[in-house]
């Protein structure tokens, strides 16, 4: 998705596309609007003339026309204001930038500036809420005041930072342009999401906008209030960040997101003729507009019924699908691992499967192989359900593998593209080396003829699936190879059994086998509390409470006798 900046400031600097640009690439943006210096009217006498900024602005676009577009900062009552415009038309100017410092909107010379504009078919980017400057002039950019351009026919406008700290008579404000016939004249109001809203009122605003009702998916622009030098790409980034993490928490469906961040500034700079409907509110916003795709709750209602989930579930899986907005526009990649929130990591990894089931598609994978191996969110939506005592899913480091498709469940056991983990001089093994790990998932028989039936299965599945993998060996990294386990399992175990099918090269000092024979947040310091159910369980609580170690022990497989 393209992500256009529309409000950068050039501030006199000497114009240097390539070195913004590149940038903007760090930063993950594509392009954007770059503005001229301010006029030399202005107060701070750090303003420059017409043509010194009608150069500037040109200077930042030139080559690179097609991702950078200059706008021209003016003044209605600097001389022949009116005049300028039509030479910065001429010249290639893309739009018109308008700071109300020292006037209102609606006097005499600005709308008329702003009927000129409009004639040539270009929009305003307006400067709208607290003005920090250092004089007395906020009062001139409260929103209501652009109530007059109700009166201009075809104007395309902007209102910088949602007007902040005046957000609700800004929402209000475009509530009343589309519930006029300022849509049947072509006037249209844009909401300019440059911050000027501290981080602490992103949220309130982004809810505002999108939750109130109004069709505003059409106009809302993205913008940053950087300088194009330095253009600060990780400050921008983080914005972005934030920002898309809010999305995420209201579920702003991708189609949004991407006339958001890219396809309502073409429209808005004129550079896109693509007709969009308006839906006109009325005062009790009964039109209900959402940005949330409804086939995201559909989505994720087939997988929770595909997947065997307990009907226990039900009562709370439905009322967190009706309650937490999950939006089609998520992705693995920046999902946030640590989020506490167990029943938006379930409906998201539920409607995280539909792509894995693409992506099984598109190889041809057997659908029964895609079932099996996504029956881990049951396992681990069971596990932390018990712990937390409430439907949750945890463990999302793990459960990242199953969604990038990067690991298998074909018979007992699980296999996923790995990497050795140090060097093993006498299998030939280096660490880095490209292999398959091996896992075994909750439930079943751990005996001989299972674990070599699924070796088998697995190097079938690889060399079908995954020609071009070539894996050195087949590695192990578990708890249930650790030796000190013959301490309290007879040999003839399927436990000890399958230890002894594998080479031993490394033990970890961990305890970490406790979570998987009682609960998942049992420890060394709370196992006195857990209730065995099996004599394994019993006599690994008695080791641990004397105060012995138990390992993680990394083998190599070495039966080939399948």
């Amino acid at each position: 998705m393209k992500i256009f900046d529309m409000h950068i400031h050039a501030r006199g600097t000497k114009p240097d596309p390539d070195a913004l640009l590149s940038q903007m690439d760090k930063a993950g943006v594509f392009g954007g609007c770059v503005m001229s210096n301010t006029p030399d009217t202005s107060r701070d006498g750090l303003g420059t003339s017409f043509e010194e900024r009608l150069n500037e602005a040109l200077g930042w676009s030139r080559g690179h026309e097609d991702r950078i577009y200059p706008v021209l900062r003016i003044d209605p009552y600097e001389e022949n204001a009116i005049e300028k415009a039509r030479i910065a038309h001429k010249r290639g100017i893309a739009a018109f930038k308008i700071i109300c410092s020292n006037f209102y909107v609606y006097e005499e010379k600005p709308m008329a500036l702003l009927r000129e504009i409009a004639a040539l078919g270009h929009p305003v980017i307006f400067h709208t809420g607290i003005l920090w400057d250092g004089e007395v002039s906020s009062n001139f950019n409260r929103p209501l005041n652009w109530e007059a351009l109700l009166e201009i026919k075809g104007l395309r406008f902007s209102l910088a930072h949602c007007s902040w700290p005046w957000i609700d008579e800004c929402v209000a404000l475009y509530g009343k342009f589309l519930n006029s016939s300022a849509h049947e004249n072509g006037t249209e109001m844009f909401f300019d999401l440059t911050p000027g809203t501290p981080e602490i009122y992103r949220r309130e605003l982004l809810t505002k906008l999108f939750e109130i009702g109004y069709n505003v998916g059409d106009n809302i622009l993205y913008g940053s209030d950087c300088n194009a030098s330095p253009y600060r790409s990780e400050w921008i980034k983080k914005w972005i960040d934030t920002d898309t993490a809010i999305l995420d928490e209201l579920g702003v469906s991708l189609e949004v997101r991407e006339k958001m961040f890219s396809k309502n500034l073409m429209r808005f700079l004129g550079k896109s003729c693509e007709a969009v409907e308006k839906l006109a509110p009325t005062t009790d916003n009964s039109n209900e507009w959402s940005p949330i795709n409804p086939d995201v709750s559909k989505t994720i209602e087939k997988w929770y019924k595909k997947l065997p989930f307990s009907s226990l579930y039900d009562t709370q899986f439905y009322r967190a699908l009706h309650d937490i907005k999950i939006s089609d526009a998520i992705s693995i990649d920046r999902y946030d691992l640590g989020c506490e929130n167990g029943k938006r990591n379930l409906l998201s990894f539920l409607y995280l499967c539909e792509g894995v089931s693409k992506k099984y598609a598109e190889r041809g994978i057997p659908e029964n192989v895609l079932l099996e191996t996504l029956n881990d969110i049951v396992i681990f939506t069971n596990e932390w359900s018990a712990v937390k005592g409430e439907l949750y899913l945890g463990e999302l480091n793990w459960l990242i593998r199953h969604i990038r498709c990067s690991i298998f469940k074909l018979g007992r056991l699980q296999f996923a593209f790995g990497n050795a983990e140090c060097d093993s001089e006498r299998h030939g093994i280096k660490k880095g080396d490209p292999v398959l790990e091996m896992h075994i998932p909750k439930g079943g028989k751990l005996d001989r003829a299972s674990v070599l039936d699924s070796v088998k299965q697995a190097k079938n599945f690889f060399a079908k699936y995954f020609p071009d993998y070539k894996y050195k060996c087949m590695t192990c990294h578990s708890w249930l190879l650790d030796d000190k386990l013959k301490e309290v399992l007879p040999e003839e175990s399927n436990i000890i059994s399958f230890g002894n099918m594998f080479d031993k090269i490394r033990d970890d000092d961990t305890n970490i086998l406790l979570r998987y024979l009682f609960r998942w947040d049992t420890t060394d310091l709370n196992v006195s509390y857990a209730v065995p159910n099996t004599s394994l369980a019993e006599k690994i609580k008695k080791a641990v409470m004397r105060g012995e170690k138990f390992h993680e022990t990394l083998g190599i497989f070495k039966c080939d006798d399948n």
